[in-house]
C-alpha cells in the first residue's frame, strides 16, 4: 500500500481556476484510466481539458470536489453563516459569540452590557463560593458572555473561514442566486432583512474568479437547505426524525454537528416572536420580566433568543456521537437540555419496540458524558451540578 499527497490547499497561494479545472479533469481520468495517476499527470493538456468539458457538460461534477477553496468571510450576518454551514461539504471556523465580542448597534450594546454584568454577578453569587476551582473569574466572564449573547441579533456581523470544494463553491453560487430571486419580492420582514446580504454575497462569489456557469447548473433542483417550512413526520428507530423548539443561538450550535441534518422554519414576524429565558433567571420574576422587556424592544433585530421551530434527522449511531459531544458541563445549557429531550423520547420509543438501542441510550440518561460507561474525561470539571445536569448555568 502507498499513500501519496497529490494536492493541498496552500494558505499563501491562490490556485488559478484553470488549474482547478485541470485537476478535476485528471480526477475524472482516474475513473476511466488504463494506467496510473502519473500517466494522467503527463498526458497532453488538451486531452485533459476535453475531459473537463465532457464532465461539466454531462453533470459528472463530483470530480471537482477534490480541489478545495478557503474563503475568509468578514462582516457577514450570523444567519448567513448558518446557511453556509447547513450545506455540505464544508469546514467552518467562526469568530465565537460565546467567547469574543462583536460590534453591535447601540441599542443592542446597551442591553448586552447590562446583562453581561448581571450574569457575572448572578453566577458569582450562586456558584463561585461552592465551586471556586471551576468558576474562576475568567470562566464566569465567558459564561456571562454566552448568556448575554442571546440578546444580540441573528444578523450580528461575524468573521469566518469557510473551506469548500471547487464544485461546492459553484453550487452555492447557484443556490444563493436562486434563493435571492425567490425572496426578492417577499413581504416577510425576516426575508426582507436578509435579502440584501444574499445579493451582496452572490456578487462577491462572482468576483472570486472561480464561478463556472457549467458547474452552477442545478439539474436536481436543489435549494438552500436551512429553511424547511413544514415539520418532519416524527419517527424513532435505526434512523430518526423529530421536531422541537429552541433558540436561534442553539439552532446554530446544533447545526455544526455535521453528521446530522437540521432545518428551521423561517422565523415569525417580529410581533409574533417568543423568546428563550435562561434558567439562571427563569425562576426570578423581576429579572425574567426585565429580560423579556429588553428582548421586546429588540424584536425587529431578530435576537438570537428568539424561539424557532427545528427539525432534526439522522441515525442512531450519529445521535450517540452527538450526545457524547453535547452532554457536558462546558456546553451551552439550553443545548444540553434539547439533546436530553430528544434522548429521552428516542430511548422511550426504542424501548417500546424492544429495540436493542434502547439499552445503549439508557446508559446516557444518568448525567453528563463523564457518567457514560467507558468514557473518561481528560479534564474533569468537578462541578457536581454540571455532572448530574442540575445546573442552571
Amino acid at each position: 500500500m502507498e499513500i501519496t499527497v497529490i494536492a493541498t490547499t496552500h494558505p499563501d497561494y491562490q490556485t488559478p481556476k484553470k488549474e482547478l479545472d485541470r485537476f478535476g479533469g485528471m480526477a475524472a481520468g482516474v475513473c476511466y484510466m488504463a494506467h496510473d495517476f502519473a500517466t494522467l499527470r503527463a498526458e497532453d493538456e488538451a486531452k485533459t481539458f476535453r475531459r473537463v468539458e465532457m464532465t461539466k457538460t454531462n453533470g459528472h461534477h463530483s470530480v471537482y470536489d477534490h480541489a478545495t477553496i478557503t474563503l475568509y468571510l468578514h462582516c457577514i450576518p450570523r444567519v448567513l453563516e448558518g446557511m453556509l454551514d447547513n450545506e455540505r461539504y464544508m469546514v467552518s471556523s467562526v469568530k465565537s459569540g460565546r467567547y469574543t465580542l462583536h460590534p453591535l448597534p447601540e441599542d443592542e450594546q446597551q442591553v448586552y452590557d447590562k446583562w453581561l454584568n448581571q450574569f457575572e454577578n448572578l453566577i458569582r453569587d450562586e456558584y463561585q463560593n461552592h465551586f471556586p476551582q471551576y468558576f474562576t473569574d475568567n470562566k464566569i466572564k465567558k459564561l456571562a458572555m454566552e448568556n448575554a449573547r442571546y440578546l444580540t441579533s441573528c444578523f450580528t456581523m461575524v468573521s469566518m473561514l469557510h473551506t469548500i470544494s471547487y464544485r461546492q463553491l459553484n453550487y452555492l453560487y447557484g443556490f444563493f442566486s436562486n434563493y435571492a430571486e425567490r425572496i426578492a419580492k417577499s413581504s416577510h420582514p425576516f426575508e426582507k432583512k436578509l435579502y440584501p446580504y444574499i445579493v451582496e454575497f452572490v456578487k462577491l462569489l462572482q468576483k472570486t474568479g472561480y464561478i463556472d456557469e457549467q458547474l452552477t447548473k442545478n439539474g436536481k433542483g436543489r435549494q438552500i437547505s436551512m429553511f424547511r417550512e413544514r415539520p418532519v413526520t416524527e419517527y424513532f428507530g435505526d434512523v430518526y426524525a423529530t421536531n422541537f423548539r429552541c433558540s436561534f443561538a442553539v439552532y446554530m450550535h446544533l447545526n455544526r454537528h455535521r453528521t446530522l441534518k437540521y432545518y428551521m422554519q423561517t422565523p415569525a414576524v417580529p410581533k409574533a416572536l417568543e423568546f428563550y429565558v435562561p434558567e439562571l433567571i427563569a425562576d426570578k420574576p423581576d429579572l425574567r420580566a426585565e429580560w423579556l422587556a429588553d428582548l421586546d424592544r429588540l424584536r425587529d433585530h431578530y435576537p438570537q433568543a428568539m424561539l424557532v421551530n427545528v427539525s432534526e434527522m439522522g441515525n442512531l449511531e450519529d445521535f450517540i456521537l452527538k450526545a457524547i459531544e453535547r452532554k457536558c458541563s462546558s456546553v451551552l445549557l439550553e443545548t444540553t437540555r434539547v439533546v436530553n429531550d430528544v434522548l429521552n423520547r428516542y430511548q422511550a420509543a426504542l424501548a417500546s419496540m424492544g429495540h436493542a438501542g434502547a439499552a445503549e441510550l439508557a446508559k446516557m440518561q444518568k448525567g453528563a458524558k463523564c457518567t457514560f460507561p467507558n468514557f473518561k474525561c481528560p479534564n474533569p470539571c468537578g462541578f457536581a451540578l454540571g455532572i448530574n445536569e442540575k445546573r442552571k448555568i
